[in-house]
């Protein structure tokens, strides 16, 4: 979806589809799952409803989403702005602040709520930890 409203972004911006474009499209797709994976693994990780489930996998991973991914990449992005060269600015600069912006809104808005709507089920499977009490035996012979 996340390649989809990136396409969408290219035509509003009048970018063209050309081997640059192209290029970029294709790397989008692995760092939107870096948007994504961490929100979904904290998700099948928690015990309880899909509600519980949700605020659980946002409370732990939602921070670490926005500032380690997001904020870091906004930062690398900005500085392309400043480009004198065009295709940096217009290829480079508007796809990468697009698809941080758009992977950004997808992590923490949208994947919470449809994992919150019809995630799978939890497969948490608590452990009971029983106390194994060593057994001190002495052998003699």
């Amino acid at each position: 979806m996340i390649l989809v409203d990136m396409m969408g972004v290219m035509a509003i911006l009048e970018i063209q589809l050309n081997a640059v474009s192209v290029v970029n499209l294709v790397m989008s797709i692995g760092i939107a799952v870096e948007f994504c994976v961490h929100i979904t693994h904290a998700f099948s990780a928690c015990n309880g409803d899909r509600q519980t489930r949700v605020k659980e996998a946002l409370s732990t991973m939602g921070a670490s989403v926005f500032s380690g991914i997001t904020l870091t990449k906004l930062v690398g992005v900005i500085v392309l702005r400043f480009s004198r060269s065009e295709i940096f600015v217009v290829y480079y600069f508007k796809m990468y602040l697009a698809l941080v912006l758009v992977g950004f809104l997808h992590g923490l808005v949208f994947l919470p709520v449809v994992l919150s709507i019809c995630g799978p089920p939890s497969r948490f499977i608590p452990v009971n930890r029983q106390e194994i009490q060593p057994t001190t035996s002495t052998q003699q012979s």
